[in-house]
């Protein structure tokens, strides 16, 4: 079982990590700062410099949600659907005779 990101499935936490990083931008939008995200199996860790005079950089840990890839997912929700219905199905007949056996 992998990790889930945008509609993929990747192996390891290492490859849904760099798939991450790799959608990092270089830049933040009002080009006060430069980004750079680098890549573990723990976390991202996310470093950004300011462009002025005396850059400074300050780095923060980012730790993805690891959403479970799995493929048979859609193979277990239609399984449950039809436990429900058959579950339905059988609640239905158990009133039909319950109410016959109240009439006679």
């Amino acid at each position: 079982m992998g990790n889930y990101y945008q509609g993929k499935c990747y192996s390891t936490t290492l490859d849904l990590h760099q798939e991450i990083a790799g959608n990092c931008p270089t830049v933040s939008p009002d080009g006060a700062y430069t980004i750079r995200c680098v890549p573990s199996t723990d976390k991202i860790v996310i470093t950004r410099t300011n462009t002025g005079l005396i850059p400074v950089p300050v780095s923060t840990d980012y730790i993805p949600q690891q959403i479970a890839c799995d493929p048979n997912a859609q193979m277990h929700d239609a399984i449950d659907a039809a436990w429900l219905i058959a579950g339905a199905w059988v609640v239905a007949y158990m009133a039909k005779k319950v109410a016959e056996v109240i009439r006679s």
